[in-house]
């Protein structure tokens, strides 16, 4: 009799094992379905994969955070938001979700969830650069300077700091009493930058272009806040961006309201 039991058992389990297996081999094809079907700009059948994908594996987030993705190419952020949400119900130990999340709440807007999103990124994984230097930016731009100033230091001595950290780094040290360092840093960024964009098949464009030239601008803003300023003055009349002409004048007749304009100005 015990014989016959453990055959059944057995039996059964290899049935339910054999099922599982199924089960994730059409959730796998679902999920390539989803990519290809995406890749072809046919958003409704990949929509409609992704879904039979997520039911197929009750354990598997790369489905959801797929189907995040259509949602939000459709600007449907609420959706987008609910599947990540669901991703991270089923696997709460996963960072990645975390991480797309906070990055969709920049997206949207949403400063205050945004930093939330990657201080849970890094209370699971502390070493998520991208999430320490996204919070630190998302500091800046809730006007928290002092506190993004710790985060882009931390970065900076670990040596993981980029030329855009460096310098929102740069500008923040500007502002919050220590321009001599701020310009070093906005200098160093910019020579960075340099570097980057002349690397072998890396085109430039507009975007990078206005990036040098805002540098160049952010570096005559700290030699006002020191007080050297016909080294602003030189970088003024030479700089092409069209706003420069009226922070010349600006510096010509009131160079100690500039100064107070940078001061307590924000980063972005």
């Amino acid at each position: 009799m015990s014989r016959v039991i453990f055959r059944l058992s057995a039996g059964f389990l290899v049935g339910v094992l054999a099922l599982l297996a199924t089960l994730l081999y059409l959730s796998d094809y679902y999920t390539g379905e989803q990519q290809r079907l995406a890749a072809a700009g046919d958003v409704a059948g990949a929509m409609e994969a992704s879904r039979k994908a997520v039911r197929l594996d009750p354990f598997d987030t790369d489905a959801l955070q797929a189907q995040s993705f259509l949602w939000r190419q459709q600007k449907k952020h609420d959706r987008a938001v609910l599947a990540l949400r669901d991703a991270i119900e089923r696997d709460p130990n996963n960072y990645l979700p975390y991480l797309t999340l906070a990055n969709l709440r920049l997206a949207i807007g949403d400063l205050d969830a945004e930093a939330k999103g990657y201080r849970d990124v890094l209370e699971l994984n502390p070493n998520v650069v991208t999430a320490r230097s996204s919070l630190a930016q998302t500091l800046a731009r809730q006007g928290k300077l002092r506190e993004a100033r710790e985060k882009y230091e931390a970065l900076e001595e670990e040596k993981s700091i980029t030329y855009q950290d460096r310098y929102d780094l740069g500008r923040i040290q500007v502002r919050t009493g220590d321009p001599l360092e701020g310009v070093k840093n906005i200098r160093r960024a910019r020579r960075m930058a340099v570097a980057e964009l002349n690397r072998p098949r890396r085109p430039v464009g507009e975007r990078q272009r206005q990036l040098l030239v805002s540098m160049d601008l952010a570096t005559a803003d700290a030699f006002v806040v020191q007080g050297r300023y016909g080294q602003a003055r030189r970088i003024l009349a030479q700089s092409p961006s069209e706003q420069a002409p009226g922070l010349l004048e600006l510096l010509n007749v009131d160079p100690g309201a500039y100064r107070e304009q940078v001061i307590n100005s924000d980063i972005y």
